[in-house]
């Protein structure tokens, strides 16, 4: 392996190490992950500029403008009443509290590709809710982020309704073309999959969650010293709601109106600023700044990953692993576990880039169908929440639930475990590649 592979663990290393031991070491995970970031940018393995492009990529933006949008209408009397309502249903039963939520964020992970802003838009709607049921929000942040995370994508809508199309393409364009992925595949395949993921957190991973945060909750803007800010005038109330919902309708929509994502989230928090809903300095109080080092962290070391091509090594390596193997759930547990590992530490787009045409070529020389194994890939690249690293929601996840590293493995681990088998039995059983 050359030089800068072995950097580059060393950086890994130092970032998980880092987040894991951070409360010993008398420091914080945003402390961590900036340190991170100036180890990459001194490194050489990727130009310091890119590194300084990541603090401006569309995902830092996206959050940005998420959580000001959301403190505007923390500000409003709305996340109170719609708490109230849900209390009210719910005939104060916690579980039919959370159940509601988590369908909420299934419904929309299909008409919102990004698990991101589904959390963005619940997170401040369900931590009102806990307050009313005397609840801290760390029990339910870990759900409501494994929900909107393993589920984005499953029905066929939105991006959902695109994805075979893609695939095909994809095959196409590596001259593989005896199989074709069908319209219904990818939900057919992943929906028995997302039955187990809302059930286990509405059922089971409350229980896993802390009772109280490990690390300071600092995402709301709603409060001010810890005593509630004074009611906003009625024309403001008005506008609160309004650009939520506005900014609500336009994600929902993003696929069909051109604009991306980023910009749609950033358009809501400058409303909410120059409508007065916010002031400037609660919207700058209101940007999550431990989230956006650990997310520029990630994508810093995910990006000297690729660059060193230590994920092209282990996709050769498991190339080879596979040989001329003809069991149908050997190759589906390897293409389903590899990459679920991998997206744990790197951004799940650059573990989908990496393993497609590995998974594509293996099939293609082992003559079998192409099927299963792709929806496993797409499977385990957005099933990631064990890490800070795994996806831009996780370090949403940490500063609205008060989670730590360790916090995340306790919460992680058995899930993990479910999804994976549950996702290699049932896939490759219903779409066996030989």
């Amino acid at each position: 392996m050359s030089t800068h592979v072995y950097l580059c663990l060393a950086i890994f290393a130092f970032m998980i190490l880092g987040y894991l031991f951070s409360k010993r070491l008398n420091t914080t995970l945003g402390v961590i992950a900036l340190i991170a970031i100036m180890l990459v940018s001194f490194s050489g393995i990727i130009p310091a500029s890119q590194v300084l492009a990541n603090f401006a990529s569309k995902n830092v933006l996206l959050i940005t403008g998420m959580f000001i949008t959301a403190a505007g209408l923390n500000r409003t009397q709305a996340v109170h009443k719609i708490s109230a309502m849900v209390y009210h249903i719910s005939k104060g039963n916690f579980t039919a509290m959370l159940a509601g939520y988590l369908l909420v964020a299934f419904g929309l992970s299909s008409m919102i590709p990004s698990p991101m802003v589904v959390f963005g838009i619940l997170s401040p709607l369900i931590a009102a809710s806990c307050e009313d049921f005397g609840v801290s929000p760390s029990k339910v942040m870990f759900p409501l982020a494994l929900v909107a995370i393993g589920c984005c994508g499953v029905l066929p809508v939105g991006s959902g309704a695109t994805y075979y199309a893609q695939e095909n393409g994809y095959l196409e364009s590596y001259g593989y073309t005896a199989y074709q992925m069908e319209f219904f595949d990818s939900f057919i395949a992943r929906f028995p999959v997302t039955v187990l993921i809302i059930l286990y957190a509405i059922f089971i991973a409350p229980k896993s969650c802390p009772a109280q945060p490990t690390t300071a909750i600092t995402i709301s803007a709603s409060k001010k010293g810890g005593k509630e800010q004074p009611p906003l005038g009625p024309v403001r109330e008005v506008l609160g709601y309004s650009i939520f919902i506005f900014t609500t309708l336009l994600l929902i929509l993003q696929k069909h109106i051109g604009i991306e994502n980023w910009q749609i989230a950033m358009t809501g928090a400058t409303l909410a600023v120059a409508t007065g809903v916010l002031k400037p300095k609660e919207a700058i109080n209101a940007i999550p700044v431990r989230v956006i080092l650990m997310l520029v962290a990630a994508l810093s070391v995910g990006g000297a990953m690729l660059e060193c091509g230590l994920g092209d090594m282990i996709g050769d390596a498991i190339a080879g692993i596979l040989g001329e193997s003809r069991n149908s759930y050997i190759l589906g547990g390897i293409v389903f576990v590899v990459p679920f590992v991998l997206t744990q530490f790197m951004q799940n787009q650059s573990v989908g880039a990496i393993f497609k045409p590995i998974v594509i070529l293996t099939c293609a020389s082992l003559e079998c169908d192409p099927v299963g194994p792709l929806i496993l890939l797409q499977a385990a690249s957005l099933t990631a929440f064990m890490t800070p690293s795994a996806t831009g929601t996780i370090p949403m996840m940490m500063d609205a639930g008060g989670y730590d590293q360790m916090d995340l493995l306790k919460m992680g681990w058995l899930p993990s475990i479910l999804i994976c088998i549950v996702s290699v039995g049932y896939v490759m059983t219903v779409f066996p590649a030989f």
